[in-house]
Formats: C-alpha cells, sequence, structure tokens
C-alpha cells in the first residue's frame, strides 16, 4: 500500500534524479522551500504535489493514477431517466396562451 511518506519519498527522488535543488524546485514551482521540505516528508496536500510535478516535468505520472473514467451504459441510461422535461413545447405554449386571451371575459 502506498502512504504519503513514500508519495514524499519519490518526489524527492524525481528531484535528486534531475539534479535539482529544493530552492531551484521551490522557484519552478512557485512554493516555498518549506513546502518542498514538507512535500518530501509526505506531509503536504495535492496542490502542491501537483505544483510540484508540474515543475518536475512528471505530471503524467499523476495522471496515470487518476485516468479519465468512461461512463458505462448503465449511468447512461440513468441520466437519461433523470433529464428533466417540459411540459409544453414552445408551440403549444403559444396556443394555449392565445386561447386563454380568447377565453378572457
Amino acid at each position: 500500500m502506498i502512504t504519503s511518506e513514500t508519495i514524499g519519498e519519490r518526489v524527492k527522488q524525481y528531484r535528486l534524479n534531475q539534479n535539482i535543488s529544493q530552492e531551484s524546485l521551490a522557484e519552478l514551482a512557485g512554493l516555498s522551500r518549506t513546502a518542498i521540505i514538507k512535500a518530501e516528508k509526505g506531509l503536504s496536500g495535492l496542490d502542491t504535489y501537483l505544483a510540484i510535478m508540474k515543475a518536475l516535468g512528471r505530471i503524467d505520472a499523476l495522471e496515470a493514477a487518476f485516468p479519465e473514467e468512461a461512463i458505462s451504459p448503465v449511468q447512461l441510461v440513468e441520466r437519461n431517466k433523470r433529464k428533466r422535461q417540459r411540459a409544453y413545447t414552445s408551440e403549444k405554449s403559444k396556443n394555449l396562451n392565445e386561447n386563454k386571451q380568447e377565453l378572457d371575459w
């Protein structure tokens, strides 16, 4: 099972493999050096990791972890059942308004 500490270690290894200092990575990612240190310890949130992975050119690794999921046929049927239906078409509404005007006394 992957832990936040494991993610931090991997981020650190990505940085070291590219021979980038924490200071340089912080500047590239638009973060503080403290944020990089925390991330490498597994103590950061997703926004921080996104910024770091983009700066390291490794955003593809995160995208692989969260692939776009296709909607199943069953879900499509359920969605279509819940679609709002109009009570009248615009032509019917127009005819109803005309009839209402004729009935006004």
